[in-house]
């Protein structure tokens, strides 16, 4: 039996687990919700994008008349070409290099079409809080965010440690709010534990792991960057040569070839190209390693005569640690195939709502001190991300299938729609006079704004679920996924409007709901006049 805490330190531990959760409670939330979504993100760029529903013209046309093509059309020399291949014999090569200071990247089709579909890469970023508007400051603080779960976790188990097994299953739906929301904090909580703890670790992992290179290339690498880029990332990125003449190196399909004979287990999957062209250039040829757990690896060639310059794979002399593949595989859900991804993308729902039950348990126990701004505000702000999430997530798929697939700021658009209306959500939350209605308002308006949106993608795919062409598998998926996610939305307000309709639920929620923002002053000087003197 597990040793119970004394007074002083479980309400330690209990205001640092209930802070760390208070204060990063709801970016985090959005993070593990778009995470979630992210398992999904090569399916979604199939979806979204119909050059990457056709069948791939690389094997026929060969990998340098591709890149050659693609090049004439840009009509530029880049130093850093970044050349991806389509997967699973579907879509079109992805050229993106560097413009000005602009980071270009579009399809090689016919020539170069603009990659003009942000959907899937939006979801992507906002998982880890990266936008090219707001730099990496936020980035930053997504994995500080990482942190605070993790010692929200920690001090969590601490708390509960003695009768964590009986938290796992408690379970009293009949019981009051609180309580119901407290046994669902901890079931959810200790059920989705090692799922939190690993995405926190790893997450805090990604996002600090390139500040603390250099922190240690002195100390630990006596100041040689190149070791210490081989012994994180498994090929150096400082000590890369200079600019050189104009010279002809080997095509892609030769150096891809030497690098199969190099490392026989690489499944390339796209190239870097660096001073292409010259007689210093080197590519970087990049994939899984087959038959090997979260096997991933990189081949860097001379690209003058296929000299192996570098090579980071498992096994190899000098390539990064197994921890290092091993975090990065489990992060990214390298393994397990979709059924695994449906199991964590479940997950990251339960964890969204150990998140909001962890705030409604802090309001609860500041009942008496609901009129409070700062308790309101959480109250409100609770559900304006908890369901507004839900809707602006909703209007981004409305927007990328109503828009003009050619209009030069479709990407743009789409991003501010989602922006804009999970504002107005906050907004609509807080201004709300009676909190209670907003949890089925919000998440009906997001299913009904998802509904159509598999039958709108037919106008630029007929490859799809109302598609008059013949199926692809990943486009049919996603059609499937969001009609059932609208209906469970739906569903779900209509059970949540019923529950609330009911004459004592009602009744309770009138004594208890706290005063809008709008009318929270108003509301408790009145109750101040009506209370008995004395």
């Amino acid at each position: 039996m597990a040793k119970k805490l004394s007074r002083h330190a479980f309400t330690t531990f209990w205001d640092v687990h209930a802070w760390a959760g208070v204060i990063g409670g709801l970016l985090l939330y959005v993070m593990f919700l778009t995470g979630g979504i992210a398992l999904f993100r090569k399916q979604l760029e199939v979806w979204e994008e119909p050059l990457a529903q056709q069948r791939s013209s690389v094997e026929q046309a060969g990998l340098q008349a591709t890149l050659d093509l693609g090049l004439a059309a840009a009509g530029t020399a880049p130093e850093e070409i970044w050349f991806d291949l389509p997967a699973g014999g579907l879509g079109a090569a992805r050229l993106a290099y560097s413009s000005q200071g602009e980071a270009v990247s579009s399809w090689v089709h016919e020539g170069l079409v603009p990659e003009r579909e942000w959907l899937s890469a939006f979801l992507y970023r906002l998982h880890f809080l990266q936008h090219r508007v707001t730099g990496v400051w936020l980035f930053y603080t997504a994995g500080l965010l990482s942190v605070a779960l993790l010692l929200a976790l920690a001090t969590g188990v601490l708390i509960h440690l003695k009768d964590l097994v009986r938290q796992l299953h408690q379970f009293r739906p009949d019981k009051a709010r609180r309580v119901l929301w407290s046994d669902m904090h901890k079931v959810l909580g200790v059920m989705g534990l090692p799922f939190q703890l690993v995405y926190a670790y790893t997450g805090a992992f990604l996002v600090f792991v390139g500040s603390l290179v250099p922190v240690f290339t002195g100390p630990v690498f006596g100041g040689d960057a190149g070791r210490a880029d081989r012994a994180v990332c498994g090929v150096p990125f400082v000590d890369l040569p200079a600019r050189g003449a104009p010279a002809r190196g080997l095509s892609l399909d030769e150096l891809m070839a030497r690098a199969r004979a190099a490392e026989p287990r690489l499944a390339p999957e796209g190239f870097y190209l660096r001073h292409h062209g010259l007689d210093s250039g080197t590519v970087d040829i990049r994939g899984a390693i087959e038959g090997v757990p979260f096997g991933r690896g990189v081949v860097r060639l001379r690209a003058i005569d296929g000299a192996v310059v570098a090579r980071d794979a498992p096994g190899a002399e000098g390539a990064r640690s197994g921890v290092f593949r091993w975090i990065y595989g489990l992060h990214f859900a390298d393994f397990g195939g979709a059924t695994l991804r449906v199991v964590f993308f479940v997950l990251a729902l339960a964890t969204c709502a150990t998140i909001l039950t962890g705030n409604w348990i802090w309001l609860a126990r500041r009942e008496a001190r609901r009129e409070r701004l700062g308790n309101r505000l959480l109250a409100r702000l609770t559900v304006g991300f908890g369901a507004g999430t839900f809707v602006a997530i909703a209007a981004l798929f409305l927007a990328s299938r109503a828009f003009p697939l050619d209009w030069s700021r479709r990407g743009a658009a789409e991003e501010l729609t989602f922006v804009g209306v999970l504002g107005l959500c906050i907004t609509w939350a807080l201004a709300a006079r009676e909190g209670g209605r907003l949890w089925w308002q919000q998440l009906g308006l997001a299913g009904l704004l998802l509904l159509p949106v598999p039958a709108l993608a037919a106008r630029w795919s007929a490859a799809g679920l109302f598609g008059a062409g013949p199926k692809v598998g990943a486009v049919v998926a996603v059609d499937v996924a969001l009609l059932l996610t609208a209906a469970a939305l739906c569903a779900s307000a209509w059970a949540l409007r019923r529950a609330t309709s009911r004459p004592a639920v009602q009744l309770l929620m009138t004594r208890r709901a706290p005063p809008s923002l709008a009318h929270g002053g108003a509301g408790l000087v009145a109750r101040r006049q009506a209370a008995p003197h004395g």
